[in-house]
Formats: structure tokens, sequence, C-alpha cells
């Protein structure tokens, strides 16, 4: 290997080296709002309508003309009702009302709409029979954003909770980045694809790493080449790369990634890339290390399915989201818990630990042992605890920040 500096980086020191160095790689295009989920904006958005695009009805009730200088309980009911979808045509006089339902247009005049169940109404005439609520119950049109309105800026991701606002706003289409095309390849002996394992097969284990990330990937909004899996042969990891450099915007790699002689997505990187991070102090996940190859960025996780899991939400889902066009660095939610375990962490390294939140005393509990290699742990857990690089003597009952995996999708 052309570089032997083994010293770790810290998480915060790679996360800024990241920042500094990624940049948006993917082209333009524009699809419409039914299949812009997870996508990056490429440019700004702007509300072509108003919203509300007239004023409306907040609630079933009547539409009220009030002489403001006079105090009454009663009003003349006209005949009619003011439906959505229909213009109102009518013109209100002092102390007249006439019913409306939620959503219809306001007839003019209206200085007010007051709910149907604090009225009766007798000989065309609308009485109150309870204590009068002084709201107008009126959605005002632009109350909620007017046309030409900055709603979304360039480079956000858009969420379900997006999609009202960009329809209300006359946004059929949006224009967003090209989904980024990010190149799988599982390296390793050892790895066995196919799940019917054969009698002669004791020496190869099953390729736990393939599936978990194709699914994370596509689920952040990615699209994935399957390259497939690489036996330990430097030669044969660098004609794989290089056949399909023209393919990807990204490469992913599991295994093969710390210091040993049959290492040799590591050997590949140091001797004919530029090194941006490796061998990261955080656990499980040391040996990661990123580069770029030309104009591709790649990223080598552990082979371990565990710490190769963590790193992909840790580090990948930040990294890819910003070369993918995202503007804002990702971090995930975080919420305070009860610890239901004593811990006696050493400084010098960022352990994440697999947790479970227990949602009926809000005591969160971790997995009790440590190996990267223990699949059983992933699906037992439903977050994480992050333990900063310091050091920390964590208490039974002590508040630690869980992060539930939802966080990350």
């Amino acid at each position: 290997m052309s570089s032997q500096n083994f010293q770790l980086t810290s998480l915060s020191k790679l996360f800024l080296d990241l920042k500094a160095e990624l940049k948006a790689v993917s082209g333009e295009t524009r699809v419409s709002v039914n299949n812009c989920i997870n996508r990056i904006l490429s440019k700004d958005i702007f509300a072509k309508y108003d919203n509300p695009p007239f004023d409306n009805s907040a609630i079933d009730g009547f539409a009220l003309n009030e002489d403001t200088k006079a105090t009454i309980d009663n009003f003349s009911l006209l005949e009619g009702l003011v439906k959505p979808g229909c213009k109102a045509t009518v013109a209100l006089q002092k102390n007249e009302g006439i019913e409306i339902l939620t959503g219809a247009p306001v007839p003019s005049g209206t200085t007010r709409i007051i709910f149907k169940e604090n009225t009766k109404k007798e000989d065309q005439r609308i009485y109150f029979v309870q204590k009068d609520v002084k709201e107008n119950n009126i959605r005002l049109q632009g109350e909620d954003f007017r046309k030409g309105d900055l709603l979304f800026k360039k480079g956000n991701q858009i969420r379900v909770t997006d999609l009202a606002t960009l329809i209300g706003s006359g946004n059929s289409s949006v224009p967003i980045f090209k989904r980024l095309k990010v190149g799988l390849i599982t390296t390793g002996n050892e790895l066995k694809s196919n799940i019917e394992r054969q009698s002669n097969s004791s020496s190869y284990i099953f390729d736990t790493n393939f599936v978990p990330l194709n699914r994370l990937l596509k689920s952040w909004g990615h699209s994935v080449v399957s390259i497939g899996s690489v036996r330990d042969n430097l030669d044969l990891l660098r004609d794989k790369i290089n056949d399909n450099l023209e393919r990807v915007d990204v490469f992913l790699t599991t295994g093969g990634v710390s210091t040993g002689d049959e290492d040799f997505v590591a050997q590949f990187l140091n001797g004919e890339a530029q090194v941006i991070n490796w061998r990261i102090a955080i656990k499980p996940g040391r040996p990661f290390i990123c580069a770029k190859l030309g104009n591709k960025y790649v990223f080598g996780l552990p082979g371990n399915p565990v710490a190769a899991f963590i790193c992909a939400l840790i580090i990948l889902r930040p990294s890819l989201g910003r070369i993918g066009g995202e503007k804002t660095w990702f971090k995930p939610f975080s919420f305070k818990a009860k610890a239901n375990f004593v811990k006696h962490k050493r400084s010098g390294r960022t352990e994440f630990l697999r947790a479970n939140l227990n949602q009926k005393d809000g005591f969160v509990s971790i997995y009790p042992f440590e190996g990267s290699g223990r699949l059983s742990s992933l699906s037992w857990s439903n977050g994480i605890i992050e333990l900063n690089d310091g050091e920390q003597n964590i208490e039974k009952g002590d508040l630690i920040d869980f992060i539930p995996y939802q966080s990350f999708f």
C-alpha cells in the first residue's frame, strides 16, 4: 500500500472533510409530484397560486354580516345554502345571514361565520343559544402562502408531507437532481450469494450485505447498479471498478478495507485513488475508507454486516445525500430516554450501541454482545445510541440520546 499512516480519524473530522470534499454530481430532470418522494430539488420552488385561492369558510355554519356598532343576538336568515365549488352570488346586508358549508366561498358582506350548533333557527331568523365566541372562522385568500412565495429551496429533499403544498401551489411537476447511480460491490472469497446452501459449501457464508444495502440505497432515493461480488484479488477488483466507471456516479464496496495482505479495496484505493479518509475512530466500523477515483467517489464499508449497516446509516446517508444534491448535511433526529444499562466508555472513539427502546416504560436496553458479526442484534434493536468520543460513565436511569432507525428514512 502507498499509505501506512494508520492514525485514526475522529468522526467529527471525517464529517468536516466530507462536507468540504463532496460535491453534487447528478444532472437535472423534471418529474411529476406523483414521482418526487425522496428526490432532491435542483431549483427553488415558488407558489404559482395563492392558498387559499379565495376567502372560504372554515366551518359548517352561518355567514353573518354584523353591525359592529350594535349588540344583537339574532339575524335575518336568507334562503339558500352556500356550497363548495359554487360561486357565492348573494351579498349580505347588515344583520343578515345565510347557511354555509366548509370550503364554500364567503359571500360579500360577511364579517364572520358562526357554528351552526351555537344557534337555533326560528321563523327565518338565527338566534344564539350559548355564549358566542368571537372568531371569524374565515380562511382568507393567501393566508397560507401567496403567488410568488418561496416554498422550498434548492437542495431540499421532498417528503410526503410536502406533496399537499406542491399541489396546492400549482406545482404539478418539479425540477430535481437525477437519481444518484450507486455501483454496489461486495468482496470476499467466502461470500455465497445463493441462499440455497450446498453440501460442499461449509467454508462459505451468505452475502448478508448486498440485499440490505441495496434496499437502504433505494429507500434514500438512489438508483443501484448491481455490480456483484468480487473475489479477493487486486486485479479482479481493479477490472470490476474500471469496467463500470461510466455506469455509476459512486462506488460502494463491502469488505477488504482493513490493513491486512488480503484487504484489496484498501490497497487499490491507497495505490490508485485520492484517499479522503481511512480508518475512523468509531465502533463498529473502524476500517471505513472513502476516496476519489478520477471524478468518482468510492466508499468502502467494513465486511462485517453490523459494521457495514451502521456505517451506512451514519456516514453514507449524509454523504450520498450531498453528492446527490442535498444542501444540508443530513442528521438523524434523536430524543432523550432512560438507560436500562450500565456502561463505562473510554475516550478516543465514538461508539454506536445497538439499542432497543421499550415504549411502555421509556427505558433503553443495549445488545449484550458487541461483535459486529451478530446479525440478530439488528433485528433485536429498533435504534442506536451514540456515545461521543469522550469518556462516559452511564448508570441505569441516566438520560441518553436514542436515535430510532426510522429517523434515517
